[in-house]
C-alpha cells in the first residue's frame, strides 16, 4: 500500500475510524483510510436463480436462504429485468387465473 499524498510506501496502521483501518504516511505524515471493499460480482446465473427463488417464494425468504439482502435482490432484479421478462410475464400469467 502506498500514500494517496505522496505516494511513498512508508506507512503504518494507526487505529481506526468508523470500523475502518486508519493509516498514517511517515513521510508526509498524514492519515488515511484504506481502500473499502467493493461489492462482489456475482455471476449473471447465480443473480438470476436468486430472482427466481424470490419471485417464488418471497424476497424475505429468499434474503434468508441465500444470505443477501432484500435490497440487494431487488437492485438484481432491475439490472436483470430483461433477461429474466419471460419469467416475470410467466408468474403475471399465473396470477391472473380465472376460477
Amino acid at each position: 500500500m502506498v500514500c494517496p499524498f505522496c505516494g511513498s510506501g512508508d506507512i503504518i496502521r494507526k487505529g481506526y475510524d468508523k470500523g475502518r483501518q486508519r493509516f498514517y504516511c511517515k513521510e508526509c505524515r498524514r492519515f488515511f483510510i484504506g481502500k473499502v471493499k467493493h461489492r462482489r460480482n456475482y455471476p449473471k446465473e447465480y443473480k438470476i436463480r436468486v430472482i427466481k427463488t424470490a419471485l417464488r417464494v418471497g424476497f424475505s425468504e429468499a434474503s434468508r436462504i441465500f444470505g443477501h439482502p432484500r435490497a440487494t435482490i431487488y437492485r438484481w432484479m432491475g439490472e436483470l429485468h430483461e433477461e429474466i421478462k419471460n419469467e416475470l410475464d410467466k408468474i403475471k400469467k399465473g396470477l391472473r387465473r380465472k376460477y
